[in-house]
């Protein structure tokens, strides 16, 4: 695939923000020291320039000299004087442009101009068709947003449901269908717009629950079990935490009232490509009969495939190349999962070698919840809430069999639900007790609720897949490299069933075009992308004298049935 320069790609890195009344005013100071010093500066060297020619008459030669010298510095004060127009006219537009931004994703967006005035969208002409008070409606949903911005931020999120209940119930209810609408045009459509109002209206959603009472004294009751307690913030997580605990209970009522399903966890199993089997149980086993647990982790040893060969490769992985070999992992399903991890042994020439690890991580293989197969949709709602899972403890039993040895380098590499759990491993606080974690590498994911801080994170993203905009929250931090495409038709890949822009081959397409771009190029987005690519081959070691091989292992859980 060809490099198109007029594609829309960018990327951020570090966390940042943005005054616009500040760049206004900034924009103003420019204006006037560009009055008080370029255009004093230019009288003064006109009038030199007509001393010197006067001058030039009596000493000819002298004279031709400065007058060079004058005509140069007049010539540098008008690329000064276009230099700073053009620096005028940037600053004005991307004041233009932030203001537009911020106007568009308020929260206050649905009164553009007016704290009374009705959103001209077709969503706010629905809502004035279906009720004759749509506009005072849009009004009133934007001033209880605002009470209920300045109230989270004060600590008391729940003020506004104490104090107008009735609002709530009725703001609650329209953010929700907000959130249905946008998801469903963002799905037809896969645009940009589209998926910043679905991000937008599901990290408000998401504070109007967290906000609750009720929710509040639930999340709170489960903390010990890992529920986030940041219900102050549009971060889906403690809603997904309080899903991740409920979600097994309704596994285990449809097993045992349907016989359908596979009933409880009790941990699970890895095998590597030597056959050789690690079991790590939950806190579940300890309350069943310690035959019983022995015959269940027997049959699911029995029920697991052999895991896939290694495979061997020469030189530097780039974070395209990573990705790829996540997509040519084919040894998941909805009954086991496949874990990989890439030892690399680089030579060096004074006859020494180093290793380093990169542990691929591959994205969810069923959407249902409480299968046999630990990649699973039970996965995505306890990763997304920061909570333990059976395909964390799987990659730690996989990193052990892996004989990865503490001050090695480890890079953690995911596409999707994968992403999240590199994310959530280079962020936990035994993990990095116990390695070396230098990288995390994420395509397609929604980790902005569980990514490291201290950890550089290199975040691949398409707009126009809703994957990452799932967490309510956009990706950034200090750390943070993330970079955006812009540029997907909605189609799918030949060699990926996923449709359209959550494709993991699209994605590897769009990361080594880019990743080739910026090699040649000066644009500061491309150059940080850059530079956040040779930060991760530099911590890993990578040089063209390395040798990889790629270990793979198979995983499953230890199920009731």
């Amino acid at each position: 695939m060809a490099f198109d320069p007029n594609r829309h790609v960018s990327v951020s890195s570090g966390s940042f923000s943005v005054d616009v009344n500040e760049l206004c005013a900034t924009h103003t100071l420019v204006t006037y020291e560009e009055n008080l010093s370029i255009g004093p500066a230019r009288i003064a060297l006109n009038a030199a320039l007509a001393e010197a020619d006067l001058a030039s008459f009596f000493a000819p030669e002298t004279a031709a000299g400065l007058i060079c010298a004058i005509s140069a510095a007049i010539s540098a004060l008008d690329s000064l004087e276009s230099s700073v127009d053009d620096l005028r006219w940037k600053m004005q537009d991307a004041a233009l442009t932030y203001a537009d931004a911020n106007a568009a994703a308020s929260l206050w967006e649905a009164v553009p101009g007016s704290p009374l005035g009705a959103q001209l969208s077709w969503r706010s002409l629905g809502a004035l068709a279906l009720s004759p008070g749509g506009a005072l409606a849009a009004g009133g949903v934007a001033l209880y947003h605002g009470f209920q911005d300045a109230s989270a931020s004060a600590g008391v999120p729940w003020l506004p449901a104490v104090l107008l209940p009735e609002m709530t119930t009725m703001v609650r209810g329209r953010d929700l269908w907000n959130t249905a609408i946008d998801g469903v045009s963002f799905a037809l459509h896969g645009d940009e717009e589209s998926g910043a109002l679905f991000q937008r209206d599901l990290g408000r959603f998401a504070l109007d629950v967290n906000s609750l009472p009720a929710f509040r004294g639930v999340a709170q009751s489960l903390a010990g079990q890992g529920v986030s307690q940041d219900l102050n913030s549009t971060s889906t997580q403690p809603a997904s935490g309080i899903a991740a605990l409920a979600v097994p209970w309704v596994v285990a009522a449809l097993y045992n009232r349907m016989g359908c399903g596979h009933g409880a966890s009790y941990g699970v199993a890895v095998r590597g490509t030597d056959g050789n089997a690690r079991v790590h149980h939950s806190e579940a086993a300890a309350r069943i009969p310690s035959g019983a647990l022995d015959a269940r982790t027997q049959a699911a040893l029995a029920a697991m495939p052999d895991a896939a060969p290694d495979t061997h490769y020469e030189g530097i992985t780039t974070s395209a190349d990573t990705i790829e070999h996540i997509t040519t992992m084919s040894g998941g399903d909805a009954d086991n999962g496949e874990i990989a991890i890439e030892e690399h042994v680089t030579a060096h020439q004074n006859g020494t070698t180093t290793r380093s690890w990169t542990v691929d991580i591959r994205g969810t293989q069923s959407f249902m919840v409480g299968e046999s197969g630990p990649q699973d949709s039970l996965t995505n709602l306890q990763g997304v809430a920061a909570m333990p899972s059976d395909q964390l403890d799987a990659i730690k039993e996989a990193m052990r069999a892996a004989g990865i040895s503490p001050g090695e380098a480890v890079e953690f590499a995911g596409h999707s639900q994968g992403g999240i759990m590199a994310a959530q491993l280079a962020a936990d606080p035994q993990v990095r007790a116990d390695y070396n974690v230098v990288s995390v590498l994420t395509a397609g994911s929604p980790t902005a609720t569980v990514a490291p801080r201290d950890v550089p994170v290199l975040a691949y993203e398409n707009s126009g897949d809703i994957v990452p905009g799932c967490d309510g929250e956009a990706t950034r931090g200090d750390n943070v490299t993330t970079v955006m495409f812009r540029d997907y038709a909605a189609a799918t890949h030949p060699e990926d069933p996923v449709p359209s822009s959550h494709s993991a081959p699209l994605y590897v397409d769009e990361i080594r075009t880019t990743l080739n771009a910026a090699k040649a190029s000066s644009d500061p987005g491309l150059s940080a992308l850059a530079a956040a690519e040779a930060r991760r081959t530099q911590a890993l070691g990578l040089t063209d004298n390395t040798h990889t091989t790629i270990h793979h292992y198979q995983t499953r859980r230890i199920t009731e049935k």
